[in-house]
């Protein structure tokens, strides 16, 4: 990239930028996104920043860090796609900086660049910037732990450590032990492995614990707060819980053993394997060779150290992929902590490649096929699936086809073209997915919708029940949390609005001896878990619900 005219590196810085503004603006999915929206909006509207609040409900599974956000970006711009999404995009630079520095470190200047270059095509990491949850915030944290962390035992700069300990804290506040224990197993592996028992047996960097208890008591004193201080609170079925130990001890726990969280993914032993060919597209193939390489390697010079030699990558990969697998809740997006790590382990293996091999002509082949699948979905989702309606969106997408012909033509490094090839053809397909595709799916939200209608006719809130249905953007956008329907009481009240699925208000009417005054309609999908009868345009509309905005009027009152 670095030989490129500096034209085209401005295009790319361009498009790369283009990509994750066009994605902070789409609307939030109606799943976990706005769920963590709310808890920071009740801690905006209530002043409360120590209880986490889902919706009435006390909420113990995730700490305050993004919540916390969430509130101070309500705070400043308002209740709104920005608020929430904003702090989390402003606060990866530091893990793109910290990429860059670590994977220089590493292996070299060009591998860090790459390794950056990597990092920010990767489809689940932009995709983690659009639906935002806590693991853009996460991955962060942890490799920007990792980096400094490094950087101290080969420096043994006491400045390091303390920074090392201060952005544990902030990965511990966001996700509890487990953002604390990779960057900890990274950086311990990566000492084992050069056998630096002068460093560990020191015990110089032990003064860090107390350090880190320290900067994690404000997290430990709202969970004490909140829960140890009422131990008859009960929560998914259990009483007497303290919080500090939940969130020291018992969420990971919990987690890997499946207590409480049913067993999503947990009949699949290889989703994590196979999520890897969509989660780290472009570079998923090149991913798992990379991995594969480096292992060999390793087990061929039984881990002896060399010179120059790293398994800090390789050791955070291979070990959290362990225990994710040995989890029995398991989540795709529980993958996003390890793309700094793929992406610099990728980088560093392709400058080991010898240039007058066959492997480099096999590598860009690689990325060549991979890029024309891309490019081909990209076009078959924004062209027959969702058609692309925005003219702006078609011109922006121009300059990034322009790239990928002109990567594939240049006369350059194979390795040049290869990371080119690759990035042009991420670039071409998000600039669609974020401009286009995730806009018409969120057509089928209807919370964000009846939230706009609601506010269009100036709709009372408080007037506004919720009847067998539920949408965390209803309540976020409409900055209301709405109470759910008890037939008791309505029945008493002269009218008032209804939301839920169509058929079940109009039972519901009917049966109370209320009348429908009027009625919108909205198709509502959960667009975060899409299906082969909502993608095909065919039988899209009888894979949707209905839900309702209903105005009733009680027949029992004279007019």
């Amino acid at each position: 990239m670095q030989n490129h005219p500096l034209y085209i590196r401005y295009l790319y810085a361009g498009l790369i930028i283009a990509v994750y503004l066009l994605g902070l603006f789409v609307p939030l999915f109606d799943n976990d996104s706005a769920h963590h929206a709310l808890i920071g909006m009740h801690m905006h509207v209530t002043g409360d920043y120590v209880s986490l609040i889902d919706r009435g409900r006390d909420y113990l599974d995730k700490p305050h860090m993004l919540f916390w956000l969430s509130a101070l970006g309500n705070m400043l711009l308002g209740i709104g796609t920005l608020a929430y999404k904003l702090p989390s995009l402003l606060l990866a630079i530091p893990g793109i900086y910290a990429t860059l520095r670590l994977g220089t470190r590493l292996y070299g200047r060009r591998a860090g660049l790459n390794a950056v270059l990597i990092l920010v095509s990767t489809q689940a990491y932009i995709l983690a910037h659009n639906d935002v949850r806590m693991d853009a915030l996460l991955l962060s944290f942890i490799i920007t732990a990792t980096w400094l962390l490094y950087e101290y035992t080969i420096t043994l700069r006491p400045v390091r450590l303390i920074a090392a300990t201060a952005v544990l804290a902030l990965a511990f506040a966001t996700k509890g032990m487990s953002g604390a224990a990779v960057p900890v197993i990274a950086v311990g592996a990566q000492l084992l492995y050069t056998r630096n028992w002068r460093f560990i047996l020191s015990f110089k960097w032990l003064w860090a614990l107390p350090l880190f208890l320290v900067l994690i008591s404000p997290v430990l004193y709202c969970y004490y707060l909140q829960f140890d201080l009422h131990p008859e609170k009960v929560i998914r079925g259990m009483s007497r819980i303290s919080g500090v130990a939940f969130i020291l001890f018992f969420q990971n726990t919990e987690r890997l053993e499946g207590v409480n969280w049913g067993s999503s993914g947990g009949k699949d032993p290889f989703l994590f394997f196979h999520s890897l060919l969509w989660a780290l597209l472009p570079w998923c193939l090149l991913g798992y060779w990379a991995v594969f390489r480096r292992g060999i390697h390793l087990v061929k010079t039984r881990f002896a150290a060399e010179k120059g030699g790293e398994v800090l990558t390789w050791a955070a990969i291979v070990v959290m992929f362990c225990i994710l697998t040995s989890s029995n809740f398991r989540l795709p997006h529980y993958l996003n902590i390890l793309f700094p790590f793929f992406a610099i382990l990728i980088a560093g293996e392709l400058e080991k490649v010898k240039d007058n091999a066959k492997e480099p002509a096999v590598l860009l082949g690689v990325q060549k096929f991979v890029a024309i699948v891309m490019l081909l979905l990209g076009v078959f989702i924004n062209v027959y699936l969702f058609p692309l309606k925005a003219v702006v969106i078609a011109v922006l997408a121009l300059p990034a086809l322009y790239l990928l012909l002109y990567e594939w033509r240049a006369r350059q490094s194979w390795l040049d073209k290869l990371v080119g090839v690759s990035l042009a053809a991420s670039l071409f397909v998000n600039i669609l997915m974020n401009g286009s595709f995730y806009y018409q799916i969120q057509r089928y939200q209807a919370g964000q919708h009846i939230a706009a209608r609601i506010r269009e006719m100036d709709i009372p809130e408080n007037s506004v029940f919720i009847n067998q249905w539920e949408s965390p953007t209803l309540n976020y956008y409409s900055g209301y949390f709405f109470a759910e329907a008890d037939t008791v009481s309505l029945a008493r009240q002269k009218d008032f609005w209804m939301v839920g699925p169509i058929e079940e208000i109009s039972r519901w009417s009917s049966a109370e001896h209320f009348a429908i005054k009027e009625s919108y309609t909205f198709p509502d999908f959960d667009t975060t878990k899409l299906k082969a009868g909502f993608i095909d345009p065919r039988t899209r509309p009888d894979a949707c619900k209905t839900i309702g905005l209903v105005h009733l009027k009680n027949n029992r009152y004279p007019e």
